[in-house]
């Protein structure tokens, strides 16, 4: 990875320990920031499915990506002396996507409904985020691409490039947002594809960056697991998919992503099958997509689908999907290193 920074500024035990850090206190803010949340009566809505699924969740506080993301910009300013291009266009993917999703978060709060904006709107804002990326960070357009489970690389035509640089934000934080749809499950699937990438490429500027945020992440996961008291929200699956993104933009790993984020490749694999598949024939393929759904239990069911049903406890889902994650991770950490 082309870290523009000289190696050595601060040690590594320094980075570690700071990480170490924010896990405590991330823990402790998000505490008190749901605790906010609760007193002033701001919770989710949840989104009517059809069948009975998280009606118990509704009112649960939300838009904890905002501890996320202010935790993490202090933690890139401890370690300012370290910022590269890359750094810079790694935070800035999370926050321009993260401020997209805050929007979403607060126009469901005023509506006192689970859509805030319209997936229309979602969209021409992701594409306007990613052309300022685009035109701010030049360099990424001359970064190799690898090709898995290979030695070569290819560079695209800026033109091309800027496509690429569309469809994989876009994946990415589309993707990271139906994910978040289970107690822990975006979180933990963030920390292990992090976790993947600081094992690829574990030089000074990886570290500086990344190991707060897999701390940060931590501390969040203390109040996020079942039976959450805070969710990421729009604000925070948006930011950690455009962080997952960019990561993969700054290091060429985009073909890779495939395996290193496989969970959010199959998340939006099983709804748009699920979409088509209904579309065609009129049935339905998962009991409910995403298709982690289809491992819950859900009533109020009045039509077939084609797996046969599947009845997991929430924890153990969530368990199951994050090892199956981290299997990805280790294909696509052998996909890279070839």
């Amino acid at each position: 990875m082309r870290w523009r920074v000289s190696r050595g500024i601060v040690g590594v035990s320094y980075i570690v320990a700071i990480s170490l850090f924010f896990i405590v206190l991330t823990a402790i803010a998000a505490g008190l920031f749901a605790r906010l949340m609760r007193r002033e009566a701001l919770g989710q809505h949840i989104r009517d499915y059809g069948p009975q699924l998280h009606e118990k969740k509704s009112g649960t506080p939300t838009m904890g990506g905002v501890v996320i993301m202010a935790l993490w910009g202090i933690a890139i300013g401890i370690f300012h002396k370290d910022i590269s291009q890359d750094t810079l266009f790694i935070f800035s993917s999370a926050l321009l996507f993260g401020g997209i999703g805050l929007l979403d978060d607060l126009l469901s709060q005023i509506h006192r409904r689970s859509l805030g904006l319209l997936p229309r709107q979602k969209i021409f804002l992701s594409l306007f985020a990613t052309f300022i990326l685009f035109l701010l960070f030049p360099f990424l357009s001359r970064v190799p691409i690898m090709i898995p489970f290979s030695h070569l690389t290819f560079i695209l035509p800026r033109a091309a490039f800027f496509f690429l640089l569309c469809g994989v934000m876009l994946s990415t934080t589309n993707s990271m947002n139906l994910t978040d749809g289970l107690d822990g499950l975006a979180t933990g699937t963030s920390i292990i594809v992090l976790a993947g990438y600081t094992i690829l490429f574990h030089d000074h500027g990886t570290l500086t960056t990344i190991l707060p945020l897999i701390g940060i992440l931590m501390g969040f996961l203390w109040v996020n697991t079942y039976p959450a008291r805070l969710f990421l929200g729009d604000v925070g699956s948006f930011a950690l998919g455009g962080a997952i993104g960019a990561l993969a933009l700054s290091t060429g790993t985009e073909l890779c992503l495939v395996f290193l984020a496989g969970l959010l490749v199959a998340e939006s694999a099983s709804v748009i099958v699920q979409v088509t598949y209904f579309r065609l024939t009129g049935r339905r393929i998962f009991k409910i997509s995403p298709f982690h759904h289809h491992f819950e239990v859900a009533e109020g069911i009045d039509y077939q689908y084609f797996l046969p049903n599947i009845e997991w406890p929430e924890p153990q889902i969530v368990t199951r999907l994050w090892i199956a994650q981290i299997i990805l991770v280790g294909i696509g950490i052998l996909a890279v290193y070839r």
